[in-house]
């Protein structure tokens, strides 16, 4: 309910030339409900604002049972496609006229454990979590007495939960396709964390891919353990040091492959004349690279916004909705970090 005396809401409506009703459903997040019409929405908010006519939003939430609040917890903010993944999910929840809670975990599933303690704490309507590790023994109350709950990016095997992932292990074995195309016969992967789920089947489409093409997996070229450009430099170097170096690799994750470029840079190669490189998800400064690297692109704002589509479905009908697991496809974008392996 606002905060301001209700003369000055019918004051802003008069202004407007809107209903009282107008303005209130607007103030309270309910302009979808009422099919009021983003140009009015818009008019009312902005007027608000400079009316001051705000919103009691812990009032309303005492009245309602609700806190119009999500929790989001992903695993590295710093890592650019779960901070895209985030402001996705701030933009759909915006939209709805609910704000985000967010947390770090770390990629620990300690943390991760703390933080949906503190989510449930804080009474949040409905939660989203890109989950850590291979342990879900911490989710196994939450998903029986707990909030509405969709799982991004990483799910579990051993619980039935919504979720929203994409097709990793077909972008890898795609990856693997093109540099095989290429004439690549020598294919390192560099990994992330070993554990999740998301590492695990593009692992899995990267070894399949070499089966396609008619290659043996070696386990001395597949290298790293964690999303990082440390951990993709490390990795880089250890494959590319070898007797038997590789000539292309795939990278799977953004921050890996600006640490394998960073290692050849190191070891006076180049890509792609000494090694070729493909990595897993696409960002705007991909394509500004030099070179310009050839990336597997998720759907990351399609992600968000499925991910969230199911949470409010789960939210407006908590009984009746099921648990779905929603897998987009991927997509290859070739650019200039692929070519012919250099003669030997």
């Amino acid at each position: 309910m606002p905060s301001s005396p209700r003369g000055n809401l019918q004051e802003l409506a008069r202004k407007l030339g809107v209903a009282p009703s107008t303005v209130s459903r607007v103030l309270n997040g309910k302009a979808e409900q009422y099919r009021i019409s983003t140009a009015t929405r818009d008019r009312v908010l902005e007027a608000a604002k400079a009316s001051g006519v705000v919103v009691d939003h812990i009032a309303r939430g005492l009245r309602l049972k609700t806190t119009e609040t999500i929790g989001l917890i992903i695993p590295d903010i710093s890592n650019p496609f779960f901070a895209s993944l985030a402001r996705r999910v701030e933009h759909s929840a915006r939209e709805k006229g609910y704000s985000v809670l967010m947390a770090d975990s770390q990629e620990r599933t300690d943390v991760e454990a703390e933080s949906i303690q503190l989510m449930l704490g804080r009474r949040v309507d409905g939660l989203v979590i890109a989950p850590v590790g291979e342990s879900s023994v911490h989710f196994s109350s939450l998903l029986q007495h707990g909030p509405p709950l969709v799982l991004v990016d990483r799910v579990f095997p051993d619980h039935v939960a919504a979720s929203v992932v994409v097709d990793n292990f077909a972008g890898a074995r795609m990856a693997v396709q093109h540099l095989a195309e290429a004439g690549h016969r020598a294919i390192a992967c560099l990994q992330g964390v070993p554990e999740s789920s998301v590492n695990r089947d593009r692992v899995r489409g990267y070894q399949k891919g070499l089966l396609d093409a008619g290659l043996v997996p070696r386990p001395a070229w597949l290298a790293g353990n964690s999303h990082t450009i440390e951990g993709g430099e490390a990795g880089a170097k250890q494959v590319l040091g070898q007797d038997e170096a590789p000539t292309a690799i795939l990278a799977l994750g953004n921050l890996i492959a600006l640490g394998a470029m960073r290692a050849v840079r190191a070891l006076g190669l180049r890509i792609p004349q000494d090694v070729s490189l493909v990595a897993f998800d696409e960002q705007p400064w991909a394509a500004l690279l030099n070179p310009a690297v050839t990336t597997v692109a998720q759907p990351i704002e399609e992600i968000g916004d499925r991910a969230m589509s199911l949470l409010f479905a789960q939210m407006k009908a908590p009984e009746s909705a099921e648990p779905s697991r929603v897998t987009l496809p991927v997509s290859l974008i070739s650019r200039d970090s692929v070519s012919a392996p250099p003669a030997r």
